[in-house]
């Protein structure tokens, strides 16, 4: 067993869909590295378990209050060469409430989910990512260097 220190950045992603239809929230982010179409989300705190941080997030980034919260797979990253790993837990739960129309994230909007399927436009890895929230996979992951990422395997 090595006795090296890792560090991990905890984060969580939940698709969003509202009762009787079959829309999903979506923000528009403008943040950088995850421009584009994506599902609400964040970092998980100190102290804080991977349900209350998406709880927690969903309510910050769009006002919707969540329902029937069920966590549907794990997306991890690690590095090729340092002690560091990233890894994003994603969750399906229902919104209530009123849709705030934006944040600091970006702009939040209802969409069919057949369509946000077909949208171009969509942030990095969200391909990858629907084959959790749509239950063919539980687990993706990757290895990534100062060059880039490499392709997410479905474990």
């Amino acid at each position: 067993m090595s006795d090296r220190t890792e560090r991990v950045e905890l984060t969580v992603m939940v698709m969003v869909t509202q009762e009787g239809t079959d829309h999903v929230v979506v923000q528009e982010r403008r943040k950088g590295n995850w421009d584009g179409l994506i599902f609400p989300g964040g970092h998980v705190e100190r102290g804080e378990s991977f349900a209350a941080a998406a709880v927690r997030e969903v309510r910050e980034e769009t006002g919707l209050a969540l329902s029937q919260l069920r966590c549907c797979g794990v997306v991890h990253w690690s590095h090729t060469s340092r002690a560091e790993r990233y890894l994003a837990v994603l969750y399906r739960a229902q919104g209530e409430g009123e849709l705030l129309p934006e944040s600091g994230e970006g702009r939040n909007f209802r969409m069919p989910l057949a369509e946000f399927l077909r949208a171009s436009g969509k942030a990095p890895g969200m391909e990858e990512y629907m084959t959790c929230f749509l239950g063919e996979a539980g687990e993706l992951f990757a290895e990534y260097d100062d060059e880039g990422t490499f392709p997410l395997v479905r474990q």
